[in-house]
């Protein structure tokens, strides 16, 4: 696996997650040139920033944006080789009291990630989903249900 993502470029959006910042972790080992944290929260950032300890961090890039901000998007896909699409809204309880909100994050986020992918020539964007989007009973299964059928449908990532 080290030899698979030596001297790579890498985005992980929701890098600051539970998923993705172990994902960051994983793939600092691997000696990428560079790993591009991308997520929203400035404050989880600096606190991952004071965990990874004696990690490798000189190829570590932190960038502050959003999915459903296509253009940032866009500027943080500059130059990328692969994408690790983590970020997502996926506490059940918060997606169905907030439906458009997980709508807006977990779909459209999702397909400007596979629109700025296509534009920047990324490789391969892989896309981290969940148990909840087999038969989803729920906002937010089914927005992540509809999240994998878009990443696997799209032709060029």
């Amino acid at each position: 696996m080290s030899s698979f993502f030596k001297g790579k470029h890498i985005l992980v959006t929701g890098g600051t997650g539970s998923i993705g910042s172990e994902m960051v972790r994983q793939l600092l080992l691997q000696d990428p040139a560079t790993v591009r944290l991308f997520s929203r929260d400035e404050h989880k950032q600096f606190l991952l920033q004071q965990q990874l300890g004696d990690l490798p961090k000189h190829n570590l890039r932190y960038f502050l944006g959003d999915v459903r901000d296509y253009p940032r998007l866009l500027m943080a896909l500059e130059g990328i080789d692969y994408v690790f699409h983590c970020a997502a809204y996926k506490h059940v309880s918060f997606c169905e009291y907030n439906s458009f909100e997980a709508v807006k994050t977990n779909i459209i986020g999702t397909q400007n990630v596979i629109d700025a992918s296509i534009a920047q020539n990324v490789s391969r964007v892989l896309l981290i989903s969940t148990d909840k989007a087999a038969n989803p009973s729920s906002v937010m299964g089914a927005t992540k249900l509809l999240a994998e059928k878009m990443i696997t449908s799209a032709k060029h990532v």
